[in-house]
């Protein structure tokens, strides 16, 4: 029901009592097909809507905060930036939701299965969009306009005769069509349920009277996520979920769940497909090695070179010797037929008779030794068996880590990697957690804040010092340029790791770090700024978690 009509109407409604009043931030994004619209509510709080494109278990959902990746991050819409927010409409028709700002603006959300997308527009007018539009009006419907799909389906529910008459005139001949066609608003998902419900009794009176109650219920939904088939989440709004599903209290509360579980699930399945693909590549080695274990070949070749080996003994005043060969009368054939043997010219017969018995002893240790290695693989294949059932059954990343764990030294017998992170460097500098996400970085003389700010900053990293002073650089790591409290904090221990450390406000400037450069001659820990912002802040270190002091 991630696409269902109602499920976007009540979306809608609940958008409206947070953002009416509210205002856009800004519009990125940071990875392909998904659109990240930061907004601040009218309560003065971020709160983030992504829209997600071309994927059919993912569509849109809210995230609270300010979440930005420094990098890969492309700015889209910037027109619309701190344009305030009248209102926030959805398509009595259609799953289409509006969102109406100051100077004529609207950000248009089209949340179609196969066409998602979202636009910008002006005076009605469409001037930007996420995806490219097929038309200059993706919306504009050609002949009478769709009907307004609640108050339809009130009159359908509500009034027996009318629906009665248009089940009957459905020029359909079957149930399912017949539903699809004069049901607005209800997709297949919808009418399966609606059948499922009727049972075995599908008359137009029974049928009637499921719509009904599906009808309230989808007026007042009760959203809940639930885990379906193979393990991937589910959503909706109807009033019985499987006993297995997690209630909220609002939709988007319930499609930020859900939307967290999909993401997790697809995690999951990419994480056991290549756990999958690297055990059954190991399966396949062994079916190979399985397959090339022939002991019966072995043996005869032990046969024949102690044969040659007795022949040379017997023929060793054999005076018709050849440089690299001799041939004698093989007297283990009842024929006593001619046979010529290979010899190593630098040896007497003796000594090539012996190098026989010696390569026969090996071959005979060689079969000994498949034997074993057969035991071994066979083992291992039956393992491998096992392990790959139990991948099959995983069902999230921390499940995939675990199974790692409990099967490392199977894993590592078979020769396959860990699921272990690699041990983190430890870094010269100071280091300071700012906020779950963002760090800071403190340089300690002037030939380390060189290497801070010109080996170890990111171009889009905030470069931050006490200004006129002597003192660290500093790289806040994890923040933008619009995150002003983590800004604030990073200044204060800039203000207090610099010379001007016993002053009550120190200004402090900062900047991304792709505008700072060194000229020519310049002594170690000198930088031009090319922009910058100042800050006046109070020198402090406390109230922040030193994470590392190398």
């Amino acid at each position: 029901m991630l696409r269902n009509y109602f499920t976007l109407y009540h979306f809608a409604f609940e958008l409206r009592e947070r953002l009416e009043g509210g205002y856009v931030f800004e519009v990125f994004s940071q990875q392909r097909n998904e659109i990240t619209i930061s907004l601040i509510t009218n309560k003065g709080e971020h709160m983030q809507l992504l829209v997600v494109t071309g994927h059919p278990k993912l569509c849109i959902h809210s995230r609270e905060g300010l979440n930005r990746k420094q990098r890969n991050t492309a700015a889209l819409m910037p027109e619309i930036a701190e344009k305030k927010i009248s209102d926030v409409t959805i398509d009595p028709g259609d799953r289409i939701i509006r969102l109406p700002l100051e100077d004529n603006y609207t950000i248009v959300l089209q949340l179609f299965s196969a066409k998602t997308n979202v636009l910008l527009e002006k005076n009605q007018r469409i001037i930007n969009s996420f995806k490219q539009s097929s038309s200059p009006n993706p919306f504009a419907e050609k002949g009478l306009p769709k009907p307004e799909i609640v108050r339809s389906l009130e009159l359908l529910a509500y009034n027996y005769p009318v629906f009665a008459e248009r089940f009957h005139a459905a020029a359909v001949p079957d149930i399912y069509g017949k539903l699809m066609n004069i049901l607005p608003g209800f997709d297949r998902q919808l009418v399966r349920e609606l059948l499922g419900r009727c049972g075995s009794d599908c008359s137009p009176a029974n049928i009637h009277t499921e719509l009904t109650a599906l009808f309230h219920e989808l007026l007042d939904p009760l959203p809940s996520v639930y885990t379906g088939k193979k393990n991937s989440p589910e959503f909706s709004i109807l009033h019985n979920p499987p006993e297995n599903s997690v209630k909220l209290a609002t939709i988007l509360e319930s499609l930020n769940l859900y939307s967290r579980k999909i993401w997790q699930h697809l995690k999951t399945k990419e994480l056991v497909h290549e756990l999958d693909t690297r055990l059954k590549h190991k399966m396949a080695k062994i079916e190979r090695e399985l397959a090339h274990f022939q002991p019966e070949k072995l043996r005869k070749q032990v046969d024949e070179y102690e044969r040659n080996g007795h022949l040379l003994i017997a023929n060793l005043y054999n005076l018709d010797r050849k440089e690299d060969n001799i041939t004698v009368t093989n007297v283990f054939e009842p024929d006593g037929s001619l046979l010529t043997i290979p010899l190593k010219p630098e040896l007497s017969l003796q000594q090539n008779a012996v190098a026989w018995f010696a390569k026969a002893s090996k071959t005979r240790a060689k079969i000994e030794g498949s034997f074993q290695r057969k035991a071994t693989i066979t083992a291992q294949k039956k393992e491998l068996q096992q392990l790959v059932a139990k991948a099959n059954e995983l069902s999230n990343p921390s499940q995939v880590k675990a199974f790692y764990e409990a099967n490392r030294s199977v894993l590592k017998d078979l020769g396959l990697a860990s699921f272990q992170k690699k041990e983190t460097k430890q870094l010269p500098f100071k280091t300071f957690a700012i906020t779950p996400k963002a760090t800071l970085y403190v340089g300690k003389n002037a030939r380390n804040n060189e290497q801070l700010t010109f080996s170890f900053a990111k171009p889009h990293d905030i470069w931050l010092h006490a200004r006129g002073t002597a003192g660290s650089h500093c790289i806040l790591r994890g923040a933008t340029m619009q995150n002003t409290t983590a800004i604030r904090r990073a200044a204060e221990i800039a203000a207090f790791y610099s010379s001007a450390k016993n002053s009550q406000l120190v200004p402090v400037i900062y900047t991304e770090k792709k505008y700072i450069r060194r000229a020519r001659k310049m002594p170690h820990g000198q930088v031009l700024t090319e922009k910058e912002n100042v800050i006046m802040a109070r020198p402090s270190a406390a109230g922040c978690q030193q994470t590392s002091d190398s």
